[in-house]
């Protein structure tokens, strides 16, 4: 069920998509983090930022 209101939108978009991801390991961490939680990699992307319908 989409989210019509574009305040809860832009909430539940920031909960979603705001993290990094470990290229190891895969482990989400928050967006302040330097190194993974679980590996201790010091290689870590953001959360790819595309939200849309599922086909």
């Amino acid at each position: 069920m989409p989210i019509a209101d574009p305040v809860l939108r832009e909430i539940a978009k920031k909960a979603l998509l705001n993290y990094k991801i470990c290229m190891n390991c895969y482990a989400r961490n928050p967006p302040s983090a330097t190194q993974c939680r679980r590996c201790g990699s010091k290689k870590l992307r953001w959360k790819k930022a595309k939200l849309g319908a599922k086909k």
